[in-house]
């Protein structure tokens, strides 16, 4: 066997090709015969949403809704900054920007579309408080750490894992 790129060990080329590009995540990667990656792992269940818990939720729209492209990156980008200290249960991958620069996540937009509420990608109480009331918890518009609702989203998801 020879190979074509110098710099890259034979080793390293069999992963890559076996494996696919592992730099994109779980989710996002893709062989190089373009097929999409394996589902997503079962989430641990303990109420905070960070990088695995938006990957799984993308994942989980693309089942139930098929035909549904998000970004499967994991992060839920431009969310304004005055809400990262009202919602500790929002950890890793949440992308805080100053709420003048704030656009909204794709991701949260189609979650705001499947909660029958307002669309504009961004988390805030009223987003919030449909998702607690949606999963029967209560509805105060907050995300704590531990948050039974991040909690009851979590186990959703993993029925579709």
């Amino acid at each position: 066997m020879t190979i074509e790129r110098t710099g890259m060990s034979r080793r390293r080329l069999l992963t890559t090709a076996a494996v696919g590009v592992p730099a994109l995540g779980v989710l996002g990667a893709v062989n190089l015969l373009g097929a999409p990656a394996a589902k997503a792992s079962k989430l641990t269940v303990d109420g905070v949403w960070g990088v695995k818990t938006s990957l799984a939720l993308e994942y989980f729209f693309s089942r139930v809704f098929p035909g549904v492209k998000l970004d499967q990156s994991g992060w839920i980008r431009r969310q304004p900054a005055s809400r990262t200290a009202e919602n500790p249960g929002l950890g890793s991958g949440w992308e805080w920007v100053p709420d003048d620069y704030a656009s909204g996540s794709p991701t949260i937009d189609f979650m705001q579309f499947w909660l029958g509420v307002g669309r504009d990608g961004l988390i805030g109480p009223a987003t919030i408080r449909a998702l607690q009331a949606h999963y029967g918890k209560v509805t105060d518009g907050v995300l704590d750490y531990g948050s039974p609702t991040i909690a009851a989203l979590q186990a959703e998801i993993n029925l579709y894992i």
